[in-house]
């Protein structure tokens, strides 16, 4: 039995593992996993349940497709904002905050702030949507409702960049066209006014905090001024030019008329040495720059006259009145000239005194006048700092003037870099489209439809494949026995019995006695009554004989179509008659039958009893000394509690499962109720034209044995 068990699970596994083992979806404990999904298995669920999935998808359909044109009418409008990186340069001083440029960083930031709740609620504000009756919120309280209409707002409203450019979408949905495009364009607007706002803001805030540090600096430049005019004022001090002081221009000055003058002295003094030491008979030898025109006229006409008389003197003689007269003049003329000698030096000796006296006046002035700088030292240092603090104050103040001023210049002109590139106009369309909501509907459906086929096979709990029976404990399929009409209602004969033959060889094959081998107990079980116990017991006893075994078929259930109760198992087990007193041959079939009977036994006397005591397994050891085939017709494994006990003196159990009817809960419940080591399982009552939807192969098999039969 255990080889059956090993070839049947392997060949059962080979054939049903391919179909319907990877598609999963009973709910029967399952023994083994897989990892992938088999195509076949796929196409036979589409198969079995292609009506139902195509009915299920065109209702879901029509329902979703109904109730996506009231739930989607909504008008879509998109308006595209464009970041422009170019710099455009105006005047040579820019504002305070400089254009975004090309930072993508920058521009994803600027799409994050737009997406937040303060600009939203500055549309809200804009707009008056918290009295729009499409976007207003619920609430009591202003502020509250003002918060519900940000809020739907935001679901309302995209804002987002467009892959890596500079382009920026603002895109509303509503179930207006109009109102979409007024609230794309509104938003777009007020992301391009922000953003300039931001600019021009800064550039007015920075002049107003300018000026009024301006205000601040003037007071101080004042201050300053005034103190180092103060000084100065007090101090005398008068700027001469030139980074010089009036008293240090005068001291210059007065150095310099005391070089001069000492150098006048100097030369008055060199005169009146050098006439002095010459005298008045100096004559010729008198330096050039000592000569005088009217000397030099004297000493002229003496020389005319000596020469005059010299001549005179030679022709006339010495004491001619004409030399004498001659004489006399020259006599007249060096008085003259030693007159006009003293004179000279009279004059030299007098400007020698003055210069002498100029250059003592300007030594004393200078004396004073450096005196007087040597006092004023202090304070001019002192003057010094006022002046370089009023100074630096000053450029200060200058700088922030020019800066102030550059500012009124350049606000308004500066070209934007945003703008809005494309408004938003109001859609024709609703979005999405009816198209798009058909297919998206048709998706919905089919997956609807696929979703209940599936929900609807997880509910099936009837075993219908062998790998299901394979997972219930190991449980090993010997075969599938078709759909032959009613169980017969009286004792079987040849006119009564169906004819199993073609279907019961594979199975019989696994259940006969070996050649010259020990006899074997067959169980026959099931779940409940009615899945074709009985019938298939009687197909076995009767194949088995034809193929010269020697077979006993034991009735151990109270058939139904028995009335009245014949001698048979029961009153052999409660008397402990001869076995061979309830044994009839089955001539049609060439076994021999032993009947439930109970005609002897009181009705006080348990079943159960009977059937679980050591004349049941006394019984059993006798036939097998007689028969090679003991087949026990034994009673449901959930009706009745001795099959248990018939169970344990089997030597092989054949459980019927009767296909799309017995539930996996319940033979999981009988097998584990008869607690047994081996099983083979045969599925019972088998519609072969609906199994092709499960296990196409197993159905190809059972058409051609019936065809061939």
């Amino acid at each position: 039995m255990t080889n059956l068990r090993a070839t049947k699970n392997s060949q059962s596994t080979d054939r049903a593992g391919a179909s319907d083992g990877v598609l999963d979806l009973w709910r029967e404990p399952s023994r083994r996993a897989y990892a992938i999904i088999d195509p076949g298995a796929v196409w036979l669920f589409l198969r079995r349940n292609a009506l139902r999935i195509l009915t299920a998808s065109a209702i879901a359909s029509a329902v979703l497709f109904g109730a996506s044109i009231f739930i989607f009418k909504k008008y879509t409008a998109t308006a595209i904002v464009m970041v422009d990186p170019r710099s455009a340069r105006v005047t040579k001083s820019g504002g305070v905050i400089s254009n975004i440029g090309g930072d993508a960083i920058a521009i994803e930031s600027l799409v994050q702030v737009a997406k937040g709740e303060g600009f939203l609620a500055e549309l809200v504000d804009a707009l008056d949507l918290t009295k729009d009756p499409y976007f207003g919120g619920k609430g009591d309280e202003p502020e509250a409702k003002r918060l519900s209409t940000v809020e739907k707002l935001a679901s309302k409203l995209a804002i987002a960049r467009r892959g890596t450019t500079y382009v920026i979408d603002v895109t509303a949905v509503t179930n207006s066209a109009e109102a979409s495009a007024r609230l794309a364009n509104a938003a777009a607007k007020q992301l391009v006014v922000d953003q300039n706002d931001l600019r021009t803001g800064a550039s007015s805030k920075t002049a107003q905090e300018i000026e009024a540090r301006l205000t601040e600096l003037r007071g101080r430049v004042n201050r300053a001024e005034e103190a180092a005019a103060e000084l100065k004022a007090r101090l005398k001090v008068t700027d001469a030019g030139q980074g010089y002081t009036l008293l240090e221009r005068r001291i210059a000055e007065l150095n310099q008329q005391l070089v001069l003058a000492g150098a006048g002295a100097a030369e008055a003094r060199a005169r009146f040495e050098t006439l002095k030491k010459l005298g008045p008979n100096a004559g010729e030898s008198l330096p050039q720059s000592l000569q005088s025109p009217v000397l030099a006229t004297l000493r002229g006409d003496y020389a005319r006259l000596s020469s005059q008389s010299a001549d005179q003197a030679t022709v006339l003689g010495p004491r001619h009145p004409e030399v004498l007269r001659l004489n006399a003049q020259m006599a007249d003329l060096r008085r003259q000239i030693s007159a006009e000698f003293t004179r000279m030096i009279a004059s030299a000796k007098t400007a020698f005194l003055e210069a002498q006296e100029r250059e003592a006046d300007l030594s004393r002035q200078l004396k004073a006048a450096q005196t007087e700088s040597g006092e004023l030292g202090p304070q001019m240092v002192k003057l010094g700092e006022l002046e370089r603090e009023a100074k630096a104050e000053r450029d200060v103040y200058e700088e922030l003037l020019n800066r102030q001023r550059e500012l009124a210049q350049v606000k308004g002109l500066e070209p934007s870099d945003i703008r809005i590139v494309s408004p938003a106009t109001p859609p024709t369309k609703t979005s999405p489209s009816r198209i798009l909501l058909a297919i998206g509907s048709a998706v919905l459906g089919l997956i609807a439809g696929l979703a209940y086929a599936i929900a609807r096979e997880w509910r099936q709990t009837t075993l219908r494949t062998a790998s299901q029976a394979e997972r219930l404990g190991g449980a090993g399929v010997l075969g599938f026995l078709p759909l032959m009409g009613a169980a017969p209602a009286q004792e079987p004969s040849d006119d009564t019995l169906p004819n199993l033959t073609p279907w019961l060889a594979e199975i019989c094959a696994d259940l006969a006695p070996d050649a010259g081998g020990e006899s074997v107990t067959l169980l026959i079980s099931s779940t409940r009554r009615g899945e074709g116990r009985s019938t298939i017991a009687a197909n076995i006893a009767v194949y088995l004989a034809q193929g010269g075994d020697r077979v006993l078929l034991i009735e151990a259930d109270k058939s139904d179509h028995v009335q009245k109760p014949g001698f048979g198992l029961l009153d052999i087990l409660d008397s402990g008659e001869n076995l061979r007193s309830a044994l009839v041959d089955q001539a049609f079939g060439g076994y021999t039958f032993l009947p439930y009977g109970g005609r002897t036994v009181a009705r006080e006397s348990s079943i159960g009893g009977l059937m679980s005591g050591l004349t049941l397994r006394a019984t059993l050891n006798l036939a097998r000394r007689w028969f090679d085939v003991i087949v026990i017709d034994g009673p449901p494994a959930l009706e009745a509690p001795h099959a248990r006990f018939l169970a344990a003196q089997a030597d092989r159990t054949v459980f019927l499962v009767e296909w799309d009817k017995t539930s996996a809960a319940e033979v999981d419940a009988a097998l584990e109720r008869l607690d047994l080591n081996e099983v083979a399982v045969v599925y019972n009552k088998v519609d072969a034209k609906r199994l092709r939807l499960y296990d196409p192969e197993q159905s190809q098999q059972m058409t051609d044995l019936a065809t061939a039969a």
